[in-house]
């Protein structure tokens, strides 16, 4: 069985959407067809399924400790994935490092029975947050045209290079209110990046800000369900589309391999 690709959603700073997107890419890539697992890596402060409205979100302690597997830690939802979290609220693993980072991603790596497992991360840059995005297939990286967002969105660059070598994350412009806007964060992040770390990262696209978003989250549904034509929903899709081609074998690969 193949094992799940594995994305890390993150973002330097609070606050960026990031949930928002973790969760639009996760039923996307259910949409299109595919077995996705999203997981609340926030291992303090579990949000995603208060974000959806959700009584259950399964059971990521009792996983983690290995007292559950995983198809009875995960809950699904009616957005046609499934999800595994710790119980919003509990601060069950608040004191959980890199080490129990790691361990989850291998646990997540060897489980099957899903094509992507979608990590949404902690704000920050604390030492798990950067485990899970070391350990990620794919690592992405939620900015905002705010500069605050920026300087953070930089941290977190520099620190998953030091962790992997070589890799920087790719970047999704939020709330950009203009493809001008737009391109200037971008520029603002490729610029400092390229100055200091000597790597540009590259932009897996931009979700533009749609003011029907506050209302879909403050109602705790899904953007793709409450207003699925809207300009941020159908940039979501376009992500989970170029998400899609990132997490597919490299067509060479496979030809050798014939």
């Amino acid at each position: 069985m193949r094992a799940p690709h594995l994305t890390a959603i993150g973002s330097g700073k609070g606050g960026t959407g990031k949930t928002m997107i973790s969760i639009g890419l996760a039923q996307a890539l259910a949409q299109s067809g595919a077995r996705v697992l999203l997981c609340d890596a926030d291992l303090g402060l579990a949000n995603a399924g208060v974000q959806m409205g959700l009584g259950d979100s399964g059971d990521l302690p009792s996983f983690l400790a290995g007292l559950k597997p995983l198809d009875r830690s995960v809950a699904a939802t009616d957005a046609g994935f499934d999800i595994l979290a710790a119980p919003s609220g509990s601060g069950a693993l608040a004191n959980a490092g890199a080490l129990a980072a790691e361990n989850l991603c291998a646990r997540l790596r060897t489980a099957g029975g899903y094509d992507h497992v979608l990590l949404d991360l902690s704000a920050g840059v604390d030492a798990a947050v950067m485990r899970f995005a070391a350990c990620a297939d794919t690592t992405l990286l939620v900015v905002t045209p705010d500069p605050a967002s920026l300087t953070d969105a930089y941290a977190f660059a520099k620190l998953l290079q030091k962790a992997t070598g070589t890799r920087l994350p790719q970047l999704i412009i939020n709330r950009a209110v203009s493809e001008a806007e737009a391109e200037r964060t971008r520029e603002a992040m490729a610029a400092t990046c390229r100055a200091f770390l000597r790597q540009v990262p590259q932009l897996l696209g931009i979700v533009p800000h749609d003011p029907r978003v506050r209302d879909a989250v403050c109602r705790q549904l899904p953007v793709l369900a409450r207003v699925p034509h809207g300009p941020a929903a159908k940039a979501v899709l376009a992500l989970a589309g170029r998400l899609r081609e990132v997490a597919q074998p490299f067509p060479m690969a496979l030809a050798a391999a014939r």
